[in-house]
């Protein structure tokens, strides 16, 4: 076999989808879904994001991200990810694993990334666009692939959901909803006019990856937004994704001083109750905190192995 590699065209794309969906199976995607989440990635880097030919034909295929600096072009990146680079999209076809076209795909985007500063590559646990937080458990040839090629597994982590249709709210969650409203604190939709009270809130919770700069212009305007409000003031949010039969729940954030209180899980409560109105089926919350879902009933649905390696 006489392999190439070169940087991903745009004339490659129907290829490269098709491949994608053949192997990464429970993660299919669309060519406008792959053009949103790594095209029209304010990080992407064509000579990052390579493709492996075998006589011509797509056979193999890999995103990386380098950011610039700190913040990166999506003003996403955090200090301690001032080194890293990610993958965030690999594959090969079935009959390739073995034939070393995937180790050379990864030492010319350790190449690339280490001419940028980068010293450990992560899969992926990207903050940016990404597909997934790391590899699904059940691609059993992906996580050999990375475990053979000295990729160290760092974490495990969930994706979980919660069954709407016969949902009714727990004793769990009708105590949590007492505590806060006798602490005088009132879950509502988020209106504009918030914009400041939003703000302070914003500053105070430091998740960049959220609310890179510039967050203000288009807050509000996809998914649906509530909030906790005490004495004028936010002190919890969260963010849920209307959708038949599957909703999105997620991000959450409750200010430190108030945590443990109930408005977390009163925040859950509220956009649960609303996607079940809406006629959705089932909702899902990927990256969790797992722990804070499963006392609400939630299940884990999906797992993922988060690799790393330093270069």
């Amino acid at each position: 076999m006489m392999f190439r590699i070169r940087p991903f065209e745009r004339d490659d794309l129907p290829d490269v989808v098709e491949g994608w969906n053949k192997v990464l199976i429970y993660d299919r995607v669309s060519e406008e879904r792959f053009k949103r989440v790594v095209l029209e990635d304010p990080n992407y880097e064509r000579e990052l994001n390579l493709v492996a030919l075998d006589d011509g034909r797509v056979v193999g295929f890999i995103a990386a991200v380098a950011r610039e600096g700190v913040l990166g072009r999506d003003g996403r990146g955090r200090p301690e990810e001032a080194y890293d680079g990610y993958i965030k999209g690999f594959y090969l076809l079935n009959g390739y694993w073995e034939s070393g076209v995937g180790e050379r795909l990864l030492d010319e985007v350790f190449e690339r990334l280490r001419s940028r500063g980068k010293h450990v590559v992560k899969v992926v646990e990207y903050t940016g666009r990404y597909f997934f937080p790391g590899v699904d458990v059940r691609y059993d040839k992906l996580l050999s692939f990375f475990d053979r090629n000295g990729f160290d597994r760092v974490d495990k982590l969930d994706d979980v959901a919660a069954d709407l249709v016969d949902f009714e709210p727990s004793e769990y969650q009708r105590r949590a909803v007492a505590r806060i409203r006798e602490m005088g604190v009132e879950i509502t939709t988020y209106r504009p006019e918030m914009i400041g009270m939003m703000r302070e809130f914003v500053e105070k919770l430091d998740m960049i990856q959220w609310f890179p700069k510039g967050w203000e212009r288009d807050f509000g305007r996809e998914g649906r937004h509530i909030v906790a409000v005490k004495d004028g003031k936010i002190v919890g949010w969260a963010c849920y994704w209307p959708g038949k039969p599957i909703a999105g729940f997620g991000p959450i954030g409750v200010l430190k001083e108030y945590r443990g209180r109930g408005i977390g899980t009163s925040l859950l409560l509220e956009a649960m109750l609303r996607l079940k109105e809406y006629g959705a089926s089932k909702v899902v919350a990927g990256w969790a905190a797992t722990g804070f879902y499963l006392k609400s009933g939630w299940k884990i649905y999906r797992q993922y192995i988060v690799f790393k390696k330093e270069i």
